[in-house]
């Protein structure tokens, strides 16, 4: 009896995916697709765009601790999930995620020096290959069927600091559950099945220019008694997947370990509304890096007792791999295992938010993304700026004070890998704050 599987179809891909990103191949690369819809927008900035999209927590863990400084709660999800490589013959891949994050402000509670928040959060990144089906020689008789898919449980941790400067610190616990089929091929000698524990640690630090010089100088400075200038600068790093590896019977691959550093500054004019900070207009400017922390060897390793000879020995690197800040981050270069993403984002009136940015990747990967986005908070301090409507009793001050609803697209465009070619992200965010 045959079988007729897309399983070596699939294997091809995940090796493509891997080799794409790092010095050598690596397991479940999904997890280093960027999955922040706003991020995405903007190349794919993800460790230091701060938002209160509760997403943006899978990307860097220390976006909570941030989030708890200003937001209760906040529930985001694809809307709906992203087909991915629409230029590719494989069909049926998909991309799903959902997040949930909750801030506590202590000082609600507690007397303190400065602002504290806790925050937790939970998110799923979910990557559908579809149905495969096996069947008799020759025939279409199907003998069974498997669903493939790889996808990762993520438990967030944050703290947040606001004492003249931001300072957010974050942790992700993940569980990576990889079910590529119920068995494979007699090489590997084992179920194309695999769970295994990862983590993630970040931190943002963010300096808002304008206060921290109103403060040394013991006065606002101002434009005048409604509008205020304003400028900051952010800094943010992540560790992403840190773990050991990940083993389909004996055959046996790295994760791909990440690290990502990143900057950005954002410039523009602030104003209030009954009392709620407003951003009248402004203009974001960021650039990231990341590395894949692998390295594959020809050296044959002395196996622990207990332990498997690998096929492929591999290592993984320490800190910011090959990373480097002022080469990458300010000149803007990119070599060797770099992969570099650079946007911008303009606003207005925290209502419309227009993005734009590049992907520059390892292996050839090159595109160029743009992106949208809206808020229903935003529009509501501009109907009350314009005295078309009053918030100031009832349902009206509490949807203006303590909820948000929020629409975010974005898109990949690139004639030169035609594969990534289209491929569009959406999403809904839900704050409370």
């Amino acid at each position: 009896m045959g079988r007729k599987l897309g399983a070596f179809s699939l294997a091809c891909f995940l090796c493509l995916a891997g080799s794409s990103y790092g010095q050598g191949q690596t397991a479940t690369p999904f997890l280093i697709i960027p999955t922040s819809v706003e991020g995405n927008g903007m190349g794919g900035i993800a460790a230091s765009l701060v938002t209160n999209d509760a997403i943006s927590t899978i990307s860097n863990p220390a976006q909570l601790g941030f989030f708890g400084l200003d937001n209760d709660l906040s529930l985001s999800t694809y809307s709906p999930k992203t087909t991915w490589l629409p230029g590719s013959n494989v069909r049926n891949l998909s991309l799903n995620v959902t997040a949930l994050s909750a801030g506590l402000q202590l000082n609600r509670y507690f007397k303190l020096p400065a602002a504290i928040s806790l925050g937790v959060g939970y998110s799923q990144t979910y990557f559908d290959y579809g149905t495969f089906t096996t069947s008799i020689p020759n025939t279409s008789v199907i003998t069974s069927q498997f669903h493939a898919y790889d996808k990762a449980d993520n438990i967030t941790f944050g703290i947040g600091i606001d004492y003249v400067v931001k300072l957010g610190i974050g942790y992700n616990f993940k569980w990576i559950d990889s079910n590529l089929g119920p068995t494979t091929p007699s090489q590997l000698g084992g179920p194309m099945e695999a769970k295994v524990p990862a983590h993630d640690f970040g931190m943002i630090l963010q300096i808002p220019v304008i206060n921290v010089a109103s403060h040394f100088r013991n006065k606002p400075i101002a434009l005048n008694d409604k509008v205020s200038p304003l400028f900051d600068l952010t800094f943010g790093y992540a560790s992403r997947n840190v773990g050991g590896r990940i083993s389909y019977g004996t055959q046996s691959d790295p994760l791909p370990r990440q690290a990502a550093l990143g900057w950005n500054f954002e410039v523009g004019l602030l104003s209030q509304v009954n009392h709620n900070p407003w951003k009248l207009l402004t203009f974001t400017w960021a650039r990231e890096a990341t590395d894949v922390l692998v390295s594959s060897s020809s050296i044959a390793t002395v196996p622990a007792p207990g332990d498997t000879t690998y096929a492929s020995p591999f290592s993984y690197r320490s800190g910011l791999g090959d990373i480097r800040p002022i080469d990458n981050l300010l000149l803007g270069r990119t070599y060797g295992t770099i992969d570099l993403m650079k946007g911008w984002q303009v606003q207005l009136a925290e209502c419309l938010y227009f993005r734009e940015g590049s992907y520059t990747g390892v292996g050839g990967l090159l595109y160029k993304t743009h992106g949208d986005g809206f808020r229903m908070n935003g529009f509501l301090k501009l109907l009350a700026s314009l005295g078309i409507w009053n918030p100031e009793y009832g349902w009206g001050a509490y949807f203006l004070n303590h909820f948000d609803l929020q629409y975010n697209t974005s898109t990949y465009t690139s004639t030169q890998n035609s594969l990534i070619n289209g491929t569009e992200f959406s999403s809904v965010n839900i704050v409370f704050k």
